[in-house]
């Protein structure tokens, strides 16, 4: 170690104070001249890892680059967003993050980043809801009949979800506000544990999102009880919406969630450009859409870049204003 500290410390003295403005002056006409990592800040095999994966292989063609993926878990997402946010701002680290990115200040007193002053938001890219899902011996059918037995249950009922601010723990934090039914949050280390539990009996419901939800679903595992969604969804038509479930006070509930790639702060504006104009053109492809309709996804409205950073914000504040409203104070 000692030795590889000896031989490379000339050539960093050697570039000093021009290294930066070399490698920004070289990087936009060259980018992408070597691969490209994508940190998805969830564990492998949950929605924001499937998304991301599929996401990757695509960007990858328009991009002619490798889009290498590596799985950062932790804290909310805040573990692999701040791996991004302390990247050297070349284009070559980006975060494919989701609406945890902008619940996270809502939930944790001090974070290791400024969830907008660190960040360029490149492009919003795809949304779909969240199923509330019970295991399929469960003894409830509909979401009323849930939320009636967690009301008259002294102490509760346990729900799961794979982290503190991830669209499941957030859905059923409103459901929950909403109602007064008496559910305990469980944190799980991805979805799939919480599915274990879920189907063992020891935990009476997960919320997921259609991403990986529709899986389970489909092979029989689960009984979906609502999705989020303002409307039904193509995918699961005969499955009643949040809205529709008979409970008054959720008579206007309505969530999805969404995904969005950011990269470093100062990551040269040529390089931002080129990967919002691939980004865009990615969403718009037919057979990436077709694929995303499979997981119970579709494309985000367009938004410049500008736009971009605003929803970001928009998306902070009307998360603040949830957990307020919710009771939940940041640790």
């Amino acid at each position: 170690m000692r030795r590889r500290t000896i031989l490379t410390a000339p050539l960093a003295a050697a570039a000093g104070p021009f290294a930066p403005a070399v490698a920004e002056a070289q990087a936009p006409g060259s980018y992408p001249d070597r691969p490209i990592r994508l940190i998805l800040p969830f564990s492998a095999g949950g929605p924001t890892d499937t998304l991301g994966r599929v996401f990757a292989e695509q960007l990858s063609k328009g991009m002619n680059a490798r889009v290498l993926v590596e799985n950062r878990t932790g804290a909310g997402s805040t573990i692999g967003a701040d791996v991004v946010a302390k990247a050297a701002p070349d284009g070559y680290t980006l975060l494919f993050n989701n609406l945890s990115h902008s619940i996270n200040p809502s939930l944790y007193r001090r974070m290791p980043y400024d969830t907008v002053a660190d960040f360029v938001p490149v492009s919003v890219l795809m949304e779909g809801p969240v199923v509330v899902l019970v295991g399929a011996n469960s003894p409830f059918r509909t979401l009323k009949e849930l939320i009636d037995a967690a009301r008259a249950k002294p102490d509760g009922y346990d729900y799961g979800s794979a982290g503190n601010g991830s669209a499941a723990h957030v859905s059923m934090v409103q459901i929950v506000a909403k109602t007064g039914a008496r559910m305990n949050h469980i944190v799980y280390r991805g979805v799939a544990n919480a599915m274990t539990d879920l189907l063992s009996g020891a935990i009476v419901s997960v919320n997921d999102t259609s991403t990986t939800a529709l899986g389970s679903i489909r092979g029989g595992m689960v009984r979906p009880l609502a999705v989020t969604s303002p409307a039904r969804v193509p995918f699961l038509p005969d499955l009643p919406t949040v809205r529709e479930s008979g409970v008054p006070e959720l008579a206007d509930f309505q969530m999805s969630t969404w995904n969005m790639l950011l990269a470093p702060a100062g990551t040269p504006q040529p390089i931002v450009d080129r990967l919002h104009r691939e980004v865009r053109a990615t969403m718009r492809d037919d057979a990436f859409v077709a694929k995303l309709a499979e997981l119970g996804n579709v494309p985000m409205p367009e938004a410049d870049l500008a736009g971009t950073r605003a929803f970001l914000v928009s998306e902070m504040e009307r998360w603040r204003d949830v957990m307020n409203q919710a009771g939940v104070r940041p640790e």
